[in-house]
Order: structure tokens, then sequence, then C-alpha cells
């Protein structure tokens, strides 16, 4: 499936402009010596739409062999419209057989050790 350009920019962009709690679980993730490979802002292809356009979505960290996705939030997060998005996104992973978990971005700041045993639990 080839990608679109805008789609690679994109998430070019959001690989280049990390959030302070990506960038912190980033750095744990990248170091672990789990033999587990993590991507960060990686476009998937999840369903052509009734138009026939493809759609893509970009999560936060993808393991493609243990079909995880690990996706952070933050107070955006808590809003109304963005929650049913949310939702959407998740139901079209797991459709793809993807298990979605998501951290709360305060998690990451203030209880790391925390967020990396509930990830190992699901490795």
């Amino acid at each position: 499936m080839k990608i679109p350009n805008i789609i690679k920019e994109t998430s070019k962009k959001l690989r280049n402009n990390m959030t302070e709690s990506e960038i912190i679980l980033w750095s744990f993730i990248k170091w672990w010596k789990l033999w587990i490979i993590f991507l960060r802002q990686k476009p998937m292809y999840v369903y052509t739409e009734y138009n026939w356009q493809d759609r893509f979505i970009i999560p936060d960290f993808y393991c493609h062999e243990k079909k995880i996705i690990l996706e952070i939030d933050w107070s955006i997060h808590k809003l109304k419209e963005i929650y049913l998005l949310d939702k959407y996104k998740e139901e079209l992973l797991n459709n793809k057989w993807f298990k979605v978990i998501r951290i709360k971005n305060d998690e990451i700041k203030n209880n790391i050790n925390n967020v990396l045993k509930t990830i190992k639990s699901h490795l």
C-alpha cells in the first residue's frame, strides 16, 4: 500500500515535534532490551472508505510484532469530539487485531515505572 505524501509529511512532523511525554516514553522504549521494536508515528493503513480513498492512522507508538499500539492522551482527549474520534480509531485498529493501550500524559510524567510495567504486561 502506497502511503500518500501528505501522510508521510504529517508523520515526519509528528516525529520531529514530539510532546514532552512522548519524548520521555520514547527514551525508555528505544533502549529496552526486550528484542521488541517500537516505531514512532508510523502511518498504518486501516481500510478503504466507501469512496475508495485509503484511510491511514498515525499512532504515537507502534509494535507490529506484538500488535500493540501505545497512545498518549493529554487534556484535549477529554473533549467529547476528540474522545469519540479516539474511540473510532481504536475500533479500526482493534478490527486489524491491534491492542490499543491508552496512557495518560500525567502518568508518564509522574509514574513512568508503572507505565512501563503496564506496557511490559502486554508484551
